[in-house]
């Protein structure tokens, strides 16, 4: 009798079997997270209420949810998270992270290259504004207020950013696609400076 976790294995003539070990199926968590850049900066909230980094800056981020696309989620995450309206077209695949730091998580990063509506740092947080996203500048009827969001200039981080986060745009404005986590020590603001990481989001 096979033990748990092998499977029969019969050859092509169908004469012989051999035990074989199946690995279990494992689900993993799926993040979508948004780099919106605007004017050399990028928009990053402030976690809270999540139990894990709260306080801490990371872009605008949303798990994907069953039966939805990335696309989708990216569409969902931006009007929950940062108040725009983007569509389907405007949004490319900037990095994927896989994160083996904890139960296991899988991270797609996703460029914008244009939105409707606009997050604003003026007190009430989201309102109408010329230099708002490429598509426009009217903020969707009903788009949620995320409190904790600010723009960033990409060369100057915050030093209380979610670490994978910080990893991952560096390794995206290295010319990376892909990577896991932890594979780099943390990394310091000053590498942020460099050449290359302006020009991977200069579009």
């Amino acid at each position: 009798m096979w033990a748990r976790g092998e499977a029969v294995i019969m050859s092509r003539a169908g004469d012989t079997a051999i035990a074989a070990e199946v690995q279990y199926r494992r689900r993993v968590a799926v993040d979508v997270i948004l780099l919106l850049m605007r004017n050399g900066r990028i928009l990053l909230r402030e976690r809270a209420n999540t139990g894990y980094g709260d306080g801490a800056y990371e872009p605008p981020t949303g798990q994907l949810a069953d039966r939805e696309t990335i696309v989708e989620t990216a569409i969902r995450v931006a009007l929950a998270e940062a108040g725009i309206a983007i569509r389907a077209e405007n949004v490319s695949l900037a990095h994927v992270m896989h994160d083996v730091s904890g139960s296991g998580r899988i991270a797609f990063f996703l460029t914008v290259s244009g939105w409707q509506g606009d997050y604003s740092p003026s007190p009430g947080g989201f309102g109408p504004a010329a230099t708002g996203g490429k598509a426009g500048s009217v903020v969707p009827s009903g788009a949620n207020r995320a409190p904790g969001a600010r723009w960033f200039p990409v060369s100057h981080l915050p030093t209380n950013m979610l670490d994978r986060s910080r990893v991952a745009l560096r390794n995206y404005a290295e010319g990376m696609r892909f990577s896991t986590y932890p594979a780099f020590g943390p990394v310091g603001p000053a590498l942020f400076s460099a050449a290359p990481w302006q020009d991977a989001f200069s579009a």
